[in-house]
């Protein structure tokens, strides 16, 4: 009977120990996810917990609303259109410590398993843009959700050609955890740009 009662009593601590797991990384640690953002708005933040697998918010790209997201900690990257912008740098009040690092040329997603020595993570920036005449200044990170393809003097191919971006590893706004991201889909089925996919799955 006693061995009986000692095993239950394993049992049961075993299976409260995983549920344990399961409420504080309800995705697990290094497995490889995909979501999909609706990023068809050229004015619109879609805002994303890489911890929580989730898309927590949106925001317009007004000082109201970027004023609120960039005194929140509680999302690591933002996509609107093809941009990317991370809780880091000129994108949080809070000191944030977010960023992102672009793997070389060739690196796969599925064969990364770790940060590469000497990674630099860069932050976010307040960059100028112009063009539709309109000119402005946008804070966003140097990445992006897909790539232009360019003529030789630099300028790019009209119509646009989309090229598949690098993978991305992302760190997060608490500077703790890192995850690879990879951005599989731009253009949806129906040939609308702005539908975007992306697997990710933590590094550490």
């Amino acid at each position: 009977m006693k061995k009986l009662a000692y095993l239950f009593i394993a049992i049961t601590f075993i299976a409260f120990s995983s549920c344990s797991d399961n409420d504080s990384d309800p995705k697990g640690a290094g497995k490889t996810l995909n979501y999909y953002i609706d990023a068809s708005s050229k004015t619109t933040w879609h805002y994303f917990s890489l911890k929580s697998g989730k898309e927590v918010g949106s925001g317009e790209e007004t000082d109201v609303d970027n004023k609120k997201w960039f005194a929140s900690n509680d999302w690591d990257f933002a996509v609107c259109r093809y941009a990317i912008r991370t809780n880091s740098g000129a994108a949080t009040s809070i000191g944030s410590t977010g960023g992102i690092y672009t793997c070389e040329e060739g690196v796969k997603f599925t064969a990364l398993e770790t940060v590469p020595n000497g990674a630099i993570f860069t932050v976010d920036k307040a960059v100028e843009i112009s063009g539709h005449g309109k000119s402005g200044e946008i804070i966003k990170s140097t990445a992006q959700v897909i790539t232009f393809k360019a003529n030789e003097d630099g300028s790019l191919v009209m119509p646009p050609v989309y090229l598949q971006s690098p993978v991305y590893i992302f760190k997060t706004a608490d500077g703790k955890k890192v995850y690879k991201i990879n951005f599989t889909q731009y253009i949806n089925d129906d040939g609308i740009s702005g539908h975007v996919k992306f697997e990710f799955a933590i590094l550490y």
